[in-house]
């Protein structure tokens, strides 16, 4: 897809004019067609939380959140209190969890005073809720968390029986889930199939001794992909809504499309000799006469010093590689065999170009670690601009 160049898009808010050419593209309607196949899995009851916390795994959080209150999503799942006041203060009215633990429990009236729903996973945390609703005058409604089997938070399924029970005898509170999470769900279904089951058994606890309505929910996009029972009354979509992939050979499940461009120009080039050493350390040496750009890009943004050497980039549809360290603020690469490249031209470190494409799984797989982290790597600095 053709895009203007950032300094000609005219929509630009003024904290997203820049001047270093270095930006991220997010698709919006790669976004929603994600979104309509993640549906399309589902059965028709079936509600979807999108999980939009760590600025949307990179991609922008408040646009995003935009996109998915659009959509019409039920609830929209954030890390924290801060990220959920913000969505608050961009205009996002759709119901926000704050997933996992929130410590110290006095920050409970914070979340409250914004309209965010906090996750409780103990019978401390309970009484802090009673009493905040006791003290503002007003039911609270929260989710209750369950720790199957990843040890991360939640109270684990014994612990959880007396505090559903003191849940049902305080009509201060209100809970309207619970949930867990899968620890292995990409790789072990038979370990996510026993903590689905350790998950139902407190689920039925709850509804057939109390009489508890609330929504229940476990599946990550790895665990709404693997298998449909799974799915319970919601979804909690994250990896998979930005068009990356929660597990290998999950293509065979779904089509996605990437919602993340990396862009940026050459800035500067150079013709040097056969034995002209780039960058610190002197790690790359041409072995004939060469062509070296250089791009405003450097770990600093999130481009990981590990590509040095090892990475490619797209420029005129070809891949080119990078020459020498990257750097805090600049990389230089090979053009050499780029045919009529110039000052200016755009440079692709994350997408398409032409027939090439270059995706987050394969910056991953050079350094050694997940989709999850390289677009989440993406500094702050780096200016999102949604197209």
């Amino acid at each position: 897809m053709k895009t203007k160049p950032p300094e000609a898009v005219p929509s630009l808010r003024r904290q997203s004019v820049f001047f270093r050419q270095n930006w991220v593209e997010v698709d919006k309607s790669d976004f929603h067609f994600n979104l309509k196949k993640i549906k399309e899995y589902l059965a028709k009851d079936t509600k979807i939380m999108p999980v939009i916390k760590a600025n949307a795994y990179g991609h922008g959080g408040i646009a995003l959140a935009k996109e998915a209150q659009k959509a019409g999503v039920h609830s929209i799942g954030v890390s924290s209190i801060e990220e959920g006041i913000q969505f608050r203060e961009a205009a996002i009215k759709t119901n926000i969890l704050v997933l996992g633990s929130i410590f110290p429990l006095s920050n409970l009236a914070v979340a409250v005073a914004h309209s965010l729903t906090p996750t409780i996973s103990s019978m401390a945390g309970v009484m802090a809720l009673e009493d905040l609703a006791i003290r503002i005058n007003k039911k609270l409604n929260f989710h209750l968390e369950i720790d199957t089997g990843m040890g991360r938070v939640g109270a684990l399924p014994d612990a959880a029986l007396p505090i559903i029970q003191k849940i049902a005898q305080t009509p201060e509170i209100n809970m309207t889930g619970m949930y867990t999470h899968f620890a292995v769900a990409d790789t072990d279904p038979v370990f996510t199939q026993k903590q689905l089951d350790a998950f139902l058994k407190v689920v039925k606890y709850a509804r057939t001794n109390f009489g508890l309505k609330f929504l229940a929910h476990a599946a990550n996009s790895a665990a709404l992909f693997r298998n449909k029972r799974n799915h319970l009354d919601m979804v909690r979509p994250g990896i998979s809504l930005y068009g990356l992939s929660p597990f290998k050979y999950a293509e065979r499940f779904v089509t996605l499309k990437p919602v993340l461009s990396w862009k940026t120009k050459i800035i500067l080039m150079k013709r040097v000799q056969a034995g002209f050493c780039v960058s610190y350390g002197r790690t790359y040496v041409t072995n004939r006469a060469s062509v070296i750009a250089t791009i405003p890009v450097g770990y600093a943004d999130g481009y990981n010093r590990l590509l040095s050497n090892k990475g490619d980039v797209l420029v005129r549809g070809k891949r080119c590689p990078i020459a020498g360290r990257i750097t805090m603020d600049m990389t230089m690469i090979d053009v050499t065999g780029v045919k009529g490249v110039a000052l200016g031209d755009e440079v692709v470190l994350v997408g398409a170009q032409g027939k090439e494409q270059i995706k987050a799984d394969e910056l991953a797989k050079i350094q050694d670690t997940i989709n999850y982290e390289v677009t989440c790597a993406i500094s702050p600095r780096v200016p999102r601009i949604v197209v």
